[in-house]
């Protein structure tokens, strides 16, 4: 409509009696500043919970954005359809009462009241059976030039309208809009009620263009009604559609993050498993060597910070071995398991009990009043500890031999005070003194050794320091070269040759015997590799300690080293002590029964010197016992050493051993060794030990005599 026409709204939703929306406001409820604070409220929330208000909120919106979108679309459908109605009654009903001439010329008074009768009959009639109750407020109509020839009302017939909507109308286009009011181009009437205004091109027959234009007023009422309804209808649909997606989804979500929280529980309960497994012994549930290092630093700095002091006790149970050999291992893990509880018993609730294997435990006091209240502590373990234990019924008397360091006089780091507890633990066990105090005067290490430790460690990474010599093994029946002992060699850049007394007993008591183990079979089996690939089946000896028979990946090591230089196993023989062997002997048997299955030939060495019972012997997967020296350098002098050595062959023949005799000097040690029967002898009265270049050279004779080879 022109603007003279009245206010123009084009259709929206019904909003309420304003017609339109009202601005959400801060306070309302629907702010953003109120969904950023509802947010941050549900974010300490489960991560369902959170999904739940925002899914919801995010239904709702889009459940808003549908309504707004279909809204428009219903109100639109609705002009149209009045629009059309409009339209079939101008070209059914009104179009056919007057001609082209009552538009070209207008209409005289009597003609007037024809056309209004024939119009309002026709025109009601054909409303209501396109629209009920969609009936005319107020019709006009105009010819080409813009004149009103009829009008409701009779005062406006005669008026021009330049009104935009009638010029598009006169164009051939339908217009219509809403208006609130019933005034025209020429200004006069009113009204504020809303309705829609129609203005339709009149067009007869053999005319191009529109003859004029019939403007129809119809009520909003209807329009609004039939909105109502169908937005009713949307409302309905949509929330039970959105509430059903709504669940759907939640469901989905639900039941998924179910899943995700037992996954998570089941992830956390894992971590927790690890954690525990890692800081825990296995079989008792104390606290391990890991989390006990992981206490004692933390005590260290509080003590650091409060000046206060620390003590480390290391308990060690003296006769638990029997425990394990008289009953089994079962019984000894079952007194294991109450240990523990029986320390903390008399201990308070802050003080820490670990075990560090075997039947070594660790106590571990934060916060101690100077050494004679660590003592008083170590002395209440003890008497727990001598107290007998009823397992399963069965009575068991043990003791214990506790080792006692304390911060700052005994360490101020982790490292030190248990080293030191340790030192103090082996020498209550030694002496049997029950519980000793780490006395630093007396366990000092020589500088000289530390020295030594030093650059071993240094030439084990170098490749021109550490050699190897071999001393031959002949046969007593022929004198043939049947192998020989490696014997490891340093020559030091600086001090010249090391011998081997000041260097191996300092590699024993480190992990660097391990390290330099490994170095002397490597350069060993390289040149048995060599022997044999000139023809020459050479078996070679090499010394295993204490701590490598206790270390379990010894044979992986051997197999290992075996497969790289392609040697059988037979040409390769490992010695171990007596003493060796009987310091831990349930360790070390599983480890030479690993080796003796795969194939490497074992010896007994220093035999004699120990203290393994026949019984023993017999268990040990050996296939030689080689005699000390210092029986076979005495036995042409001493009844007893000859004795000994008599009493050593007949045994080792009798369980099918091989008999090697060490430290052969002179010519009447080899004719009383062949007199008693011994196998092998070793010494300096066939040769030294030399160069494997030398060796070699000896090879192609494959006989030695004591002439040849004496020095």
């Amino acid at each position: 409509m022109a603007p003279a026409a009245g206010t123009v709204d084009r259709l929206d939703p019904p909003t309420g009696a304003g017609g339109g929306r009202a601005p959400l406001k801060d306070g309302d409820g629907g702010s953003d500043l109120s969904g950023m604070a509802l947010l941050r409220r549900l974010a300490p929330g489960s991560l369902l919970t959170r999904f739940a208000v925002i899914s919801a909120v995010l239904t709702v919106g889009l459940g808003l954005v549908l309504f707004h979108v279909h809204s428009d679309a219903i109100a639109e459908r609705a002009r149209q359809q009045a629009e059309r109605a409009v339209v079939v009654t101008v070209r059914l009903g009104l179009q056919p009462q007057i001609t082209a001439d009552d538009l070209e010329n207008g209409l005289d008074p009597e003609r007037l009241a024809h056309v209004t009768a024939a119009v309002r009959t026709s025109a009601g009639d054909t409303v209501r059976d396109e629209l009920t109750a969609l009936d005319p407020v107020e019709i006009k109509i105009y010819n080409r030039e813009g004149v009103i020839v009829y009008a409701d009302e009779t005062e406006l017939i005669g008026r021009r309208s330049t009104s935009d909507d009638l010029a598009e109308a006169l164009a051939g286009e339908v217009e219509s809009e809403f208006t609130s009011d019933t005034a025209d181009a020429t200004g006069s009437g009113g009204g504020d009620r809303r309705m829609l205004e129609v203005y339709v091109p009149v067009q007869f027959d053999g005319s191009p263009t529109p003859d004029g234009v019939m403007e129809v007023y119809l009520p909003y009422a209807p329009v609004a009604t039939a909105i109502s309804e169908d937005l009713r209808t949307l409302s309905v649909t949509l929330a039970i559609s959105l509430a059903v997606f709504y669940a759907a989804l939640f469901r989905l979500v639900a039941g998924a993050s179910k899943r995700l929280r037992r996954q998570t529980a089941a992830l956390h309960a894992s971590a927790e498993r690890d954690r525990h497994q890692a800081t825990h012994d296995a079989l008792t549930g104390l606290p391990n060597r890991v989390l006990l290092r992981d206490r004692l630093d933390q005590a260290l700095a509080a003590a650091g910070r409060s000046r206060s002091e620390v003590a480390v006790l290391l308990v060690d149970l003296d006769r638990f071995k029997e425990v394990n050999d008289t009953l089994g291992h079962s019984w000894g893990d079952r007194l294991l398991l109450e240990i523990g509880p029986r320390v903390q018993s008399v201990l308070r609730a802050g003080d820490t009990v670990a075990r560090l294997g075997g039947d070594e435990f660790a106590v571990l006091l934060p916060v101690v009043d100077g050494i004679a209240e660590a003592e008083a502590v170590a002395g209440r373990i003890r008497d727990a500890l001598h107290r007998r234990f009823d397992v399963d019924g069965v009575g068991l008397d043990i003791e214990a031999s506790i080792g006692i360091a304390v911060s700052p006089e005994h360490g101020t780091t982790s490292e030190d005070l248990q080293r030191n507890a340790d030192i103090a633990m082996h020498v209550a066990k030694e002496f049997k003194a029950g519980a000793v105090v780490f006395q630093p005067a007396e366990h000092v290490v020589p500088s000289s050794q530390l020295t030594v430790l030093g650059d071993l460690r240094r030439a084990l990474g170098r490749d021109d320091e550490l050699a190897v010599h071999y001393q031959p093994l002949v046969s007593l029946t022929d004198g043939c070269l049947v192998g020989a002992e490696a014997l490891v060699r340093w020559q030091h850049p600086e001090r010249g040759m090391v011998p081997p007394a000041d260097f191996i007993p300092v590699a024993e008591g480190t992990g660097l015997i391990l390290a330099l183990t490994e170095r002397v079979l490597d350069i060993s089996l390289a040149q048995v590799a060599r022997w044999a690939g000139s023809g020459h089946r050479l078996p070679v000896a090499v010394n295993l300690s204490t701590r490598c028979l206790l270390d379990a990946s010894l044979p992986d090591l051997v197999a290992r080293l075996l497969a790289e230089h392609g040697v059988p196993a037979a040409l390769l023989r490992l010695e171990v002590t007596e003493s060796a062997v009987m310091a831990d002997a349930e360790r070390c048997l599983a480890v030479l029964q690993r080796l003796r299955g795969l194939g490497v030939h074992l010896s007994i060495d220093d035999f004699g010197t120990g203290y393994s019972s026949m019984a023993q012997l017999r268990r040990l997967p050996v296939d030689e016992l080689k005699i000390d020296q210092s029986f076979v350098l005495g036995m042409t002098v001493s009844e007893q050493d000859a004795v000994l050595v008599r009493t050593a062959v007949d045994l080792a023949h009798n369980l099918g051993l091989t008999v090697v005799a060490e430290g052969v000097e002179r010519e009447e040690h080899v004719t009383a060794l062949r007199e008693l029967g011994c196998d092998v002898a070793q010494g300096y009265f066939f040769a030294r030990p030399m160069p494997a270049g030398d060796l070699t050279a000896l090879l192609a004779a494959r006989h030695l005599t004591g002439d040849r080879l004496y020095a």
